[in-house]
């Protein structure tokens, strides 16, 4: 059965046919049981059970539980539903359910590859975008530069005639007036060496008229480069966006056809079980937010964004990570709201400093924390109601261990950042520092 899951993972084979492959190897198992007509074997099951549990946590491990959320639901689901059949001995029943299982996990893993590569590939065009029109930047400002050394040679081949013309006037009353031969020729002398002088000019911007011809050469076809990556690319993402709605199809196929199968009492025992755990969550959330202060906001673990939007907050918050440890200290405050206020929380000898920053007050905070060199220790990223949340530990090294029995103490700087969509763009409007200072790096 593992090879079955492998193989179909790596074939691309539709989700759909994995149900009907698992009910033909029940069929199978059923004629070579010994004759044992009706029965399964338990290690059958056991098998199935195990082989839903690898195809959930292979979902689980491309981000299905945020990006295919209700289909990875819906295969944890049927595993609990085959593992309590199991308990009461229907064969029959479990194997079915953990079949299921194993195509929902496994059509939530493709699905969820396919989003997150989606997104990949917007990046790349958007990227691929601004270099393209960086480079018609710099053709422009590049024939820019043409047209003034253009005009600079017109003007220097103006003053070479008129130098000329002035040289022939000079050698001309040279000749007539014999008694000022020695003055003229001296001042004959020096503008000669001055017309020498705009003739290597001249030949000198004639040089690096050539030169800016050439790199224009160049500019000209590495824009034709990138308008073809970016098409490529773009031609690339609309066949993504294909797979992903025959997917769907397939998705709505699967539903009409196994859904009507489930067991209306099965389906109250687990909105029962599913009801219990929400309210034992919740009693534990509610004891945690009571023993601590009133920091940081109330997650209440609702999500009301799309797996797209999610998708798009995430590499909004890449983009801001990038641009901060890009040392673009512009770029990285660019994705602030103007109104944003910010919680610093600075723990120092088992004391805590709070403070409220208003955006100049960040600004002003953030170019004294880039002064220093710190080391990307952990990023974890969060969904609550209408924000993505991105949880970034930094660390530096504060004071070195004096020999090999002493410990090393670190400043260890903690940001919460809650980003939202705004329009088009996704903004920062919330973010919370927790700075620890001289302390063991825990």
């Amino acid at each position: 059965m593992k090879r079955f899951i492998a193989l179909s993972q790596k074939s691309n084979v539709a989700p759909g046919k994995i149900l009907f492959i698992g009910m033909l190897l029940v069929s199978f198992g059923l004629v070579g049981c010994s004759g044992k007509l009706g029965r399964i074997e338990t290690s059958a099951v056991d098998t199935a059970i195990a082989d839903a549990e690898a195809a959930i946590a292979a979902a689980a491990a491309v981000d299905a539980p945020t990006l295919a959320s209700d289909l990875f639901e819906t295969a944890e689901t049927n595993l609990a539903s085959a593992k309590t059949a199991l308990k009461e001995k229907k064969g029959n029943e479990a194997l079915r359910l953990a079949y299921q299982a194993i195509a929902d996990a496994t059509l939530a893993q493709t699905h969820s590859m396919n989003i997150t590569k989606n997104s990949e590939l917007n990046a790349s065009i958007l990227q691929r975008t601004a270099e393209t029109e960086s480079l018609r930047e710099t053709v422009n400002s590049k024939k820019e530069e043409l047209a003034g050394l253009h005009s600079e040679m017109q003007d220097i081949q103006n003053d070479q005639k008129q130098l000329k013309q002035t040289v022939r006037n000079l050698q001309k009353e040279n000749r007539e007036l014999g008694d000022t031969r020695a003055a003229y020729g001296e001042q004959v002398a020096q503008l000669s060496d001055t017309l020498e002088e705009i003739r290597g000019r001249a030949g000198r911007a004639q040089t690096e008229i050539r030169n800016y011809g050439r790199e224009v050469a160049e500019l000209r076809r590495k824009l034709e480069v990138a308008d073809r990556r970016v098409k490529e690319e773009g031609y690339q993402k609309r066949a993504v966006i294909a797979e992903i709605d025959s997917l769907r199809r397939q998705l709505r196929e699967q539903a009409q056809i196994y859904t009507e199968k489930l067991a209306e009492a099965n389906q109250q025992n687990a909105g029962a079980k599913h009801a219990e755990y929400l309210k034992q969550k919740a009693q534990e959330a509610r004891a945690y937010v009571a023993s601590q202060p009133p920091l940081h906001s109330v997650k209440t673990g609702r999500i009301a964004l799309s797996a797209e939007q999610i998708a798009a907050g995430k590499m909004a918050l890449g983009n801001w990570e990038r641009a901060w440890y890009a040392n673009n200290l512009n770029g990285h405050l660019a994705h602030y709201e103007p109104n944003i206020i910010a919680d610093k929380v600075v723990i120092r000898e088992s004391k805590e400093h709070r403070s409220k920053l208003d955006l100049q007050q960040l600004e002003a905070d953030l170019h004294q924390m880039s002064a220093h060199a710190w080391n990307k220790a952990k990023a974890d990223t969060e969904v609550e109601g209408e924000s993505v949340i991105g949880i970034h530990r930094l660390t530096r090294l504060a004071t070195p261990a004096a020999d090999e029995n002493a410990t090393a103490l670190y400043n260890i700087w903690i940001r919460e950042v809650w980003m939202h969509q705004v329009g088009n763009d996704w903004r920062i409007h919330h973010e919370i520092w927790q700075i620890y200072e001289n302390v063991p790096n825990f």
